[in-house]
């Protein structure tokens, strides 16, 4: 195996003295390219925390996040944006797209963002949008979409600029029973037949069956792992 990601005996505290929380304790976990990896836990188990160190927004207390091979934990904000631009995309629970933008607006976007060739970004972004089955909306505003198909309009942002890690916060948080399991089955879809490493945060039993590999997390420490 060739992981692209790793965290190595990461912890993230809080505070001090009698005020410390630790959030994540001594997590190790390796992630490789066509992997679903869910992680699952109770509310305050640290996966939200885990997930943002992770994707190089929040620095880890101790241990060290390797990206590629790369250790990053050390590398100063100067230098992460361009980690993060190269290497990850995110998916958030409510959506986060821009309502004045419609679809195929809120990819390009990103593929500016992340420097894409401006003669492509147009087709690309249709492109992308095609891969999770939403090319006929490209020209609709997300007021104009179900809870669904916005989605499906961030895992296309998300992809922008091929990143080889998706991370993916309750992406199924906001939507009804059976538009999540087909987000979730879209998640699988995307680390088999693109080669993504997905981390996906969640609640949702469903997406147990549809992930390569579950890792339960309690009190900021791994419980178990299938």
């Amino acid at each position: 195996m060739d992981p692209i990601l790793e965290v190595n005996k990461i912890s993230k505290v809080y505070g001090k003295g009698d005020n410390k929380v630790i959030a994540v304790e001594s997590v190790s976990l390796a992630i490789n390219r066509r992997e679903l990896l869910l992680i699952m836990g109770p509310s305050g188990s640290g996966k939200t925390t885990l997930l943002s160190m992770m994707g190089c927004m929040l620095h880890p207390t101790e241990g060290e996040v390797i990206v590629d091979g790369q250790a990053i934990s050390k590398l100063g904000e100067d230098v992460l944006p361009d980690i993060r631009k190269k290497y990850f995309g995110f998916v958030f629970q409510s959506f986060n797209l821009f309502p004045s933008l419609k679809a195929r607006d809120n990819v390009e976007l990103v593929l500016r963002l992340k420097n894409h060739d401006r003669k492509t970004i147009r087709s690309e972004a249709l492109k992308l949008l095609d891969k999770v089955g939403l090319g006929h909306r490209a020209d609709f505003y997300p007021a104009d979409m179900s809870g669904g198909q916005k989605q499906r309009v961030a895992f296309a942002r998300a992809l922008a600029g091929d990143p080889p890690v998706i991370l993916a916060d309750e992406p199924t948080g906001n939507l009804d029973s059976k538009t999540g399991l087909e987000v979730l089955r879209l998640l699988r879809k995307l680390s088999e037949e693109f080669g993504k490493a997905i981390v996906i945060v969640s609640h949702d039993p469903k997406a147990e069956a549809l992930a390569h590999r579950v890792v339960s997390l309690e009190d900021g420490k791994i419980k178990n792992e299938n």
